[in-house]
């Protein structure tokens, strides 16, 4: 099969997925974002082969020179399996509302008291308590690649120890810090890398590949607007407290008050539901 073929074959199939993962209420523009909306209601298994087959998509459309015969085979049957099982997830859920369309039952909104109100949604109204709700949003908006985050974090951590320890002549330190790093050098040799498999035993390098793995997993947005929100709330308690600056600290309070309500408005209530 020549080249153009190729593409046709993979957008076709791509289309396909795309279709069903809206069947399940996903939202977004591109794949991943399809994938990262409702990756919750997806098996570990299932949200790698899509990712997989995102990315290979991507990079037959925009980039020119990119190899198709190699992951061709793979794509094709990383589709075909994927289908499978997003059907699997599909078919239960229009047994439900089949099941409901018949009853005719009506939805009764769920007051207060009853199970399932989400207190979370009340934070974002309360001045002084909604930074807990900031929190939140921060906790939720990585937690689909917590793993790769610390790994990342430390990472950094073992280079700020090292750092420090040549800088202050320190050995313990040093001592302290490589051996941090090499332990996640081996801990990163067992993460499987779909384009650069031989970079994970590279040291510094295979960083890249806990980096790739968290760039398309973060809901980056809300990351940016709640540590944006929790910098703000804190700025302006030390502006009142240890500067007694009272407007300047009420001014950005308020704004972080009513950043966080639109925030809410926009994503928070909307993810935090799903």
């Amino acid at each position: 099969m020549d080249k153009k073929n190729q593409i046709g074959e993979i957008v076709e199939r791509s289309k396909n997925l795309e279709s069903m993962l809206k069947k399940l209420d996903a939202e977004g523009r591109g794949m991943h974002e399809l994938i990262s909306s409702i990756q919750e209601k997806l098996e570990p298994e299932l949200n790698k082969k899509l990712r997989f087959i995102a990315t290979i998509r991507n990079q037959a459309i925009h980039e020119p020179e990119f190899d198709l015969d190699k992951d061709f085979e793979a794509f094709c049957e990383a589709c075909a399996k994927a289908s499978q099982e997003l059907e699997k997830v599909i078919k239960p859920k229009k047994k439900l509302v089949i099941k409901k369309t018949e009853k005719n039952e009506t939805k009764k909104k769920p007051a207060p008291t009853e199970p399932g109100f989400n207190y979370l949604f009340l934070l974002p109204f309360l001045p002084g308590i909604n930074i807990i709700y900031f929190i939140f949003i921060l906790i939720l908006s990585v937690v689909s690649s917590t793993k790769y985050v610390i790994l990342l974090m430390l990472y950094l951590l073992s280079f700020a120890t090292i750092a420090e320890g040549i800088t202050n002549n320190k050995q313990d330190h040093i001592i302290i810090g490589v051996g941090v790093f090499i332990v996640l050098h081996v801990c990163n040799i067992f993460i499987k890398s779909i384009h650069f498999p031989k970079l994970r035993y590279i040291p510094i390098l295979n960083i890249t590949i806990v980096i790739g793995r968290i760039k398309n997993v973060i809901h980056w947005r809300l990351f940016f607007f709640a540590i944006l929100f929790i910098a703000m709330t804190i700025a302006s308690v030390f502006l009142v407290l240890a500067r007694e600056q009272y407007i300047a600290g009420a001014v950005l309070f308020a704004l972080a008050y009513f950043g966080g309500i639109i925030l809410f408005i926009c994503a928070g209530k909307k993810i935090v539901a799903k």
